[in-house]
């Protein structure tokens, strides 16, 4: 079929889909019917999804081209190309981005050339600040980067001689952040040096303006990078008005002399930013263990600290210090704060606790046992990693029956880690679990052992029985278990796995048909029938999440209010308002913070690989200031319901990760945030 008519057969489609799911009286207007096909084709990734060239709407040119992009496909550049001249300003800046993304993780010479024609000729604001954040990201050789840099300067400058305006100026910072950061200072000019020293500079004396200071930041981090750090630039940077800036000239005070760093390390633990005093603490925990270090990290660890800033420290003290004994005495009284309350803060003490068994066995041992009795799965955890590092083998037997798969996985590592595969028994029970992160953890662990048959039949169990869920989301522990399957399995089992070369899941098809062809030495094909994909919403269901928000209240604290960006990320902004609707998300955790990165949540079973099914689609774009909301993956496409809220400006995770809503209110929740943290319930606030 030529493309034309693959074209106007998923327009069809798309348009029976809409025309079936909106009532007469409420029929959208064109440019939203076909914004709709746009998505319909996007979420399937056809690779032609529409000629978004001839489009009349420019709305609608501008998600067509867009969606082009994201499908990564070299082999489309020339397509999107042609709306590089489009007479709307915001296609030519989407089909700007598009035909970087397209290239994304591949060569991106050929598109440097076609970028680079456009600086002479573009002058809107917002074109030149999307060419320059796509020239610097593109994957060039050193003369590439060179010529990269060379247009980042003349960007820096509006066509009539002028400062550009700031949003120009921010995607000139966003690009130089990107081609530093893939190669340094190689291909970096002079002349783009001091560029960039003026950046680090703009708009300082406006302490409200966070776009100026995204741009200083930006500015700070690619000098540093470019070792053009100065004494000057780090004593600005640290008393500027803006935390980000504060703490991100902290990242490289290794361009001074070790005498001149002490003062603004001192500085920045006093600052009134928790991110300010956490950057600086990550750099003492990093740095040699001596006094002044140990001072430094026992006053974070009072009990009157943020408690956030105060877990870092405390984790930080699992290092020996000189002095031991203010060490030992600051770990056991937090590890010892412990209670049984169900709102009370555990986080400093189960840390405390793994600290003080790196440094006290006997004092750890003491408190051990109120912790592995404590009603928080995640205190069990940390008591789990504790026992490891004691090697205490009854406690962790004790452990690996628990009742939650997470404290059942920690007692196993450690275990595995003291005994080995004494414990491939005790391993071989657990795949009779339903836990995603268990069955790959017992998956990895049962690599060479001697029990093949008895293991390989279990697995294999295991296999068929999570297989038959027919859920998306249970690639990864799947293709665990047929990796070990196939190390200790063979031709027995072939007629059991034959079945799976149709396989719902293209990967394990394949790898189940890699496993026979070795075990039998005879070709075996992987024909995957792949399951319906989701429904989507329907354009009126749009229109209302377009100004919808959602509401996470947080047991003890404030909501934490999500404005969602439907126009970039459609599709992942309406499934997570479904799943607030449906009350998934009540009672639910934020599992996983990391300091000075993200919180992430979402996960029924509190780890990295239990969500909800099936996957949906990426929509990269949008990029991921602080306070943005993201969508947790691992690979393309496998957004299982979870999400992040970024703690700071992340702008590496721009274009490999979804961001479908940022925090309108509540950042001040959001900064409180520990690993644990629980959403009493998730509220829709629809018109």
């Amino acid at each position: 079929m030529r493309r034309v008519d693959r074209t106007l057969a998923l327009m069809m489609l798309a348009a029976a889909h809409v025309a079936a799911c909106v009532p007469d009286g409420e029929r959208p207007d064109p440019a939203a019917r076909v914004e709709a096909r746009v998505l319909e084709a996007e979420d399937a990734r056809a690779s032609d999804l529409l000629d978004a060239t001839n489009l009349e709407d420019a709305r609608a040119r501008l998600s067509a081209v867009r969606a082009l992009g994201r499908l990564e496909d070299p082999a489309l550049v020339e397509e999107i190309a042609g709306s590089l001249a489009d007479a709307d300003d915001g296609v030519r800046a989407a089909a700007i981005e598009a035909v970087a993304q397209a290239v994304h993780g591949s060569d991106g010479t050929a598109v440097l050339d076609r970028l680079l024609e456009l600086v002479p000729l573009e002058s809107d604001p917002t074109v030149r600040a999307s060419l320059a954040r796509s020239i610097g990201r593109l994957t060039v050789d050193t003369s590439g980067r060179r010529r990269a840099a060379d247009a980042l300067v003349a960007l820096a400058t509006s066509p009539d001689g002028t400062e550009p305006p700031a949003r120009t100026l921010l995607g000139v910072a966003l690009g130089f952040e990107a081609l530093t950061r893939a190669a340094g200072d190689e291909g970096v000019s002079g002349e783009a040096g001091d560029r960039l020293e003026a950046l680090a500079a703009f708009g300082r004396d406006d302490a409200d303006d966070v776009q100026a200071g995204r741009i200083r930041a930006l500015a700070l981090t690619a000098l540093g990078r470019v070792r053009r750090m100065t004494l000057e630039l780090v004593e600005a940077g640290s008393t500027d008005p803006d935390p980000e800036v504060r703490r991100t000239v902290l990242r490289h005070l290794d361009a001074l002399v070790p005498g001149r760093r002490a003062g603004f390390m001192d500085a920045a633990l006093t600052d009134a930013s928790p991110r300010v005093v956490l950057e600086a603490l990550r750099l003492v925990a990093a740095g040699p263990r001596n006094e002044s270090a140990c001072q430094r990290l026992l006053a974070a660890a009072a009990p009157e600290i943020d408690p956030g800033v105060r877990v870092v420290a405390l984790t930080a003290l699992g290092r020996p210090c000189p002095a031991r004994a203010p060490q030992v005495s600051v770990l056991r009284t937090a590890a010892s704060a412990l209670t049984d309350a169900p709102d009370a803060v555990w986080q400093p003490a189960a840390r405390a606790l793994v600290s003080l068994a790196r440094i006290d066995g006997p004092s750890a041992r003491g408190l051990l046992t109120r912790h592995v009795n404590h009603r928080s799965s995640f205190v069990r955890v940390y008591a789990a990693q504790a026992a490891g590092i004691l090697d205490d083998v009854a406690t962790l037997e004790g452990l690996a029956r628990d009742t939650h798969p997470n404290v059942r996985t920690a007692a196993l590592v450690a275990l595995f880690e003291i005994e080995g595969h004494e414990i491939d028994q005790i391993l071989i029970r657990q795949l009779g679990s339903d836990d995603p992160q268990l069955l790959i953890t017992v998956a990895g662990l049962l690599a060479g052992s001697a029990r093949r048959d008895e293991a390989a039949g279990a697995l294999l169990d295991a296999f068929e029985r999570i297989s038959a869920a027919r859920m998306e989301t249970w690639r990864d522990p799947r293709r665990a278990l047929v990796e070990r399957i196939a190390e200790l399995g063979g031709t027995p089992l072939a007629p059991r796995l034959e079945p799976f070369l149709r396989d719902y899941d293209a990967l394990v098809a394949e790898d189940v048909a890699v496993m026979l062809t070795r075990w039998t030495g005879r070709p075996h094909e992987a024909a995957p029938v792949p399951l319906p994909r989701d429904a989507l919403p329907t354009t009126a269901e749009l229109a209302q999440l377009s100004r919808t928000t959602v509401a996470l209240h947080m047991r003890g604290d404030g909501p934490i209010v999500l404005r969602l960006m439907t126009d970039l990320a459609p599709r992942n902004a309406w499934r997570f308002v479904r799943l607030a609707r449906e009350g998934y998300f009540d009672g639910l955790t934020f599992h996983r913070w990391e300091p000075n990165f993200v919180v992430q949540g979402g996960s029924p079973g509190a780890n990295e690989y239990t969500g909800d099914g099936p996957y949906t689609r990426d929509e990269v774009g949008a990029s991921h200031w602080r306070g943005a909301v993201g969508l947790s993956t691992r690979g393309r496409d496998t957004g299982d319901g979870q999400f992040f809220i970024n703690l700071v400006d992340n702008v590496r995770l721009d274009h490999d990760y979804t961001v479908f809503a940022v925090v309108s209110e509540g950042m001040d929740v959001v900064d409180r945030l520990l690993e644990g943290s629980v959403i009493e319930r998730a509220e829709v606030r629809a018109p």
